[in-house]
């Protein structure tokens, strides 16, 4: 009888920097082809997504991986979001743009790794306790509580804009 082979789930947690080409589209459809990009990656590629955060220059990202390494998610993605600039440029300018060449994730976003233990605690909806008064994680929950596209929003019970895994 043969076992069936149990891939591992591995959580990664990073954030991309967002390159130059964000001033090419307005803020809110930016997030729109990005929230976007991350839902396609969640039903094609299986991503899970435990947490994430969009603000103006990063998006913030922890996630489960287990059928494909978070390298090949992060080019599917970044082709995505290639598809919806293109998308975007030609409703604007109303004439087709096409691009032979093929955007790369690298040409779109730098990956950093994340070592704020906060932000992934209140991105995944977990509690800060502390036994002091800490300005900065005051400052962090409050952005992040008041930010819509951030999966504070799914663990706060409310639907937000990307597929969240929250249990």
């Amino acid at each position: 009888m043969e076992k069936a082979k149990k891939h591992r789930k591995k959580e990664v947690s990073f954030f991309l920097y967002i390159k130059s080409w964000e001033k090419e589209i307005p803020t809110h459809w930016r997030n729109v082809l990005i929230a976007e990009a991350l839902n396609y990656c969640v039903y094609n590629e299986d991503l899970v997504i435990k947490g994430y955060w969009l603000t103006q220059k990063r998006l913030y990202l922890v996630i489960l991986t287990e059928k494909h390494s978070a390298e090949h998610i992060l080019n599917v993605f970044a082709k995505q979001v290639a598809k919806g600039m293109y998308e975007y440029q030609y409703r604007l300018k109303n004439s087709q743009t096409t691009s032979s060449k093929s955007i790369l994730f690298t040409d779109l976003f730098i990956k950093l790794p994340l070592y704020n233990q906060y932000i992934i605690q209140l991105i995944t909806g977990e509690k800060i306790l502390l036994p002091y008064y800490n300005p900065y994680v005051v400052q962090l929950q409050h952005k992040i509580h008041d930010d819509n596209y951030c999966s504070a929003i799914d663990y706060r019970g409310a639907i937000g804009p990307v597929v969240v895994k929250t249990h």
